[in-house]
């Protein structure tokens, strides 16, 4: 899919910052350092809308993105960041607990997860709170293009059982932009509905 309009519209800490109208949102969530901002200008077919850092924890606000005339992505603060306090990591939680338990336009969580690895305490538990909640989620496996190709589904069938899901788990890569058209056509069976 050919993006044409792409731009941060909105940064916000609390509900009351988000925006307001009828445009679809698609939240992007994670570990920090898994890749969500290179994932999002994937999407969108730019290079640099979206800050990426070497850095974890660089996100500190939700983000949303105008994405054509009725697409919001919102770019939500990465979890698990060692070097930041205890209370700075609840506020974190809150804020994003928030956004996703009463966001009326939101119509998937994409849980970014780094197919090297398996999923960590905090990708199980987010996984776990999306589903006690009956919240839509879609699972992305970031990074696909540091493994050989004949190891991705292994992988993929290790993150599957660290999870516990029963969702499939798309493959994914920044870099050579593996999964991107698979993504957007997804995106816009959800939208159809």
């Amino acid at each position: 899919m050919e993006i044409v309009h792409a731009k941060l519209g909105v940064t916000a800490v609390k509900p009351d910052q988000f925006p307001t109208g009828e445009r679809i949102e698609i939240a992007f969530a994670g570990k920090s350092n898994v890749g969500k901002s290179s994932m999002i200008n994937t999407m969108l077919g730019r290079k640099s809308l979206v800050r990426t850092s070497q850095t974890p924890g660089k996100t500190r606000t939700i983000n949303f993105f105008e994405v054509e005339q009725d697409w919001y992505f919102v770019d939500l603060p990465g979890y698990g960041y060692a070097k930041i306090s205890r209370s700075e990591s609840q506020k974190w939680g809150a804020m994003v607990e928030g956004y996703l338990k009463n966001r009326l336009p939101f119509i998937t969580l994409v849980l970014l997860l780094d197919i090297r690895h398996e999923p960590n305490a905090n990708d199980k538990m987010l996984y776990d709170w999306c589903k006690y909640y009956d919240l839509p989620i879609t699972l992305v496996a970031t990074k696909s293009d540091k493994l050989k190709r004949s190891q991705i589904q292994k992988h993929i069938a290790i993150i599957k059982k660290g999870l516990g899901a029963c969702e499939s788990i798309l493959p994914f890569s920044s870099l050579n932009r593996t999964g991107r058209e698979e993504l957007w056509q997804y995106f816009g069976a959800l939208k159809s509905n």
